[in-house]
């Protein structure tokens, strides 16, 4: 099944966010995070129900990101995965 990924107002926010924060760290290094973002909807889009739900909603889905200290929220419904949030696990540790 081919899915559509959306990504909220909010979830583009955080990512922009995220990546002008490690921007400013060192050139490079918000690409670098982008990448990753990127690997890990691929990943979602692959196989959108091997990832295991937030905590006890049994609606939201979790896959933590490669590398850096984020995690990706996202939602199943139907054909639609729905990217809600991007967390930095660091700055934002409770849901």
């Amino acid at each position: 099944m081919k899915y559509n990924l959306i990504l909220t107002f909010d979830a583009q926010l955080e990512e922009m966010d995220a990546y002008n924060y490690y921007e400013n760290i060192r050139p490079g290094l918000g690409e670098d995070l982008l990448t990753e973002f990127k690997k890990s909807y691929d990943k979602i889009a692959e196989n959108p129900f091997y990832y295991s739900y937030l905590q006890s909603s049994k609606i939201l889905r979790v896959i933590r990101v490669a590398t850096f200290p984020y995690i990706i929220i996202y939602l199943v419904s139907g054909n639609n995965l729905t990217i809600l949030s991007v967390r930095n696990t660091h700055r934002q540790p409770f849901i």
